[in-house]
C-alpha cells in the first residue's frame, strides 16, 4: 500500500436501501490504486485509495449492517462495506455551516461528501467502526483544503 492509499467508503444506490437488491458501486473506471498521479495529493488514511475522477474510496474494516423494513413485516438486511467521497460544492458548505455544533458539522459534512443524506447516511456513519469514522471525517475535510 502507498503512502497516498487511504480508507475509502462506497456506498449503494438508494435502490438497494428501498428493497431492491444491490451491491456497493465502485466505478471500475474511476479506480486508482496510486501511482505518479498522487504525488501532488494528500497523503490518505489506510483503507482509502484516490481514483482517477477526484474522488476517495474507503473500504471499511467492517461492513455496516443496516436492516430495511419492508410492508408487511418483512425485512432485508443490506451491508455497505465502503464509502465514495466526493468534492464538495460552495452548496453542500453552507449546509454544513448551518449545522449547530462541531458533531454535527463533521457528520454533515461526510454525508455532504459521500452523498449519504438523511436518515440512512446518519445511521451509516454512526454505525461504522469508530476508525472507519475517524478516517471518513479525515477523507472529508481533505475537500476543503484550499491548497488542493
Amino acid at each position: 500500500m502507498s503512502k497516498h492509499e487511504a480508507p475509502t467508503v462506497s456506498h449503494t444506490a438508494t435502490d438497494a436501501l428501498h428493497g431492491k437488491q444491490g451491491t456497493v458501486i465502485i466505478d471500475d473506471a474511476a479506480f486508482h490504486d496510486g501511482g505518479a498521479a498522487d504525488e501532488d495529493r494528500p497523503a490518505l488514511p489506510k483503507g482509502a485509495v484516490w481514483q482517477n475522477d477526484g474522488t476517495v474510496r474507503l473500504t471499511l474494516r467492517a461492513p455496516v449492517v443496516q436492516v430495511i423494513q419492508e410492508q408487511g413485516d418483512h425485512s432485508k438486511e443490506h451491508q455497505v462495506t465502503a464509502v465514495v467521497f466526493h468534492p464538495l460544492t460552495g452548496a453542500a458548505m453552507l449546509r454544513i455551516q448551518s449545522a449547530k455544533d462541531d458533531g454535527k458539522r463533521a457528520l454533515a459534512m461526510m454525508q455532504e461528501s459521500s452523498r449519504l443524506s438523511g436518515f440512512t447516511g446518519e445511521d451509516i456513519f454512526k454505525r461504522m467502526d469508530a476508525r472507519d469514522f475517524v478516517a471518513s471525517t479525515m477523507i472529508a475535510s481533505i475537500f476543503t483544503n484550499p491548497g488542493l
